[in-house]
């Protein structure tokens, strides 16, 4: 299933980066983006300015790589890997930015580390925000069994989606995003996070 997951995803990412460039998306990026910035006050501006440098690509590096670390000195080298391989989520969500190459909204032109354009889709904070809290979240409901009782477990994953919603909120208020980049980015970031899920299990073997 986390296979077929990752896949599915990962098309669903592919083939909504394909309408965008057809513009097909464009009602929808709109209406979403219009509706997001009539709604985002100053309160929810800083909010969400503040939880946005957790998905800049320096201080989400360091974090992921500072908790595979901390599993790693725990023994448990196995999450730990997962940690240390999140960079590979960013790396491919910058090459379907390069392969689609599609712009970011006027007035929110970027430069990537090399000097060149910063494309929109999809988008590299709410990927590298859903890789995060989902390996937190996947790691805890693994690692402390009373976190797996009824309520408490979907209350851990509702945290989770609303940590990426609330990026998600940032980046278009920002200027930055389109919705289907944040939609994109999701979608990557589930793709990444289910093809883990089915390499851990596989690394594991039968239980």
């Amino acid at each position: 299933m986390p296979l077929l997951v990752a896949v599915v995803a990962l098309f669903a990412c592919l083939g909504l980066g394909a309408l965008v460039s057809l513009d097909v998306t464009r009602a929808f990026d709109d209406a979403i983006a219009a509706a997001v910035l009539a709604g985002h006050t100053s309160t929810l501006g800083r909010i969400a300015a503040g939880w946005e440098i957790v998905g800049d690509l320096v201080p989400w590096f360091a974090l992921t790589w500072l908790l595979g670390l901390a599993l790693l000195v725990s023994g448990r080298r196995q999450a730990a890997v997962w940690f240390f391989a999140a960079i590979t989520a960013d790396g491919a969500a910058a090459l379907i930015k390069v392969t689609f190459a599609l712009p970011r909204p006027l007035g929110g032109e970027l430069l990537d580390l090399a000097g060149g354009p910063s494309y929109a889709y999809p988008s590299g904070h709410v990927a590298r925000t859903v890789v995060l809290l989902g390996l937190l979240a996947w790691l805890a409901l693994q690692e402390i069994p009373r976190l797996r009782r009824p309520f408490v477990a979907p209350t851990i994953v509702v945290a989770a989606a609303l940590g990426v919603a609330l990026m998600g909120v940032a980046r278009i208020g920002a200027g930055q995003h389109w919705p289907s980049d944040v939609l994109g980015g999701a979608l990557l970031g589930v793709a990444w996070l289910a093809l883990v899920m089915w390499l851990d299990r596989r690394a594991r073997g039968p239980t």
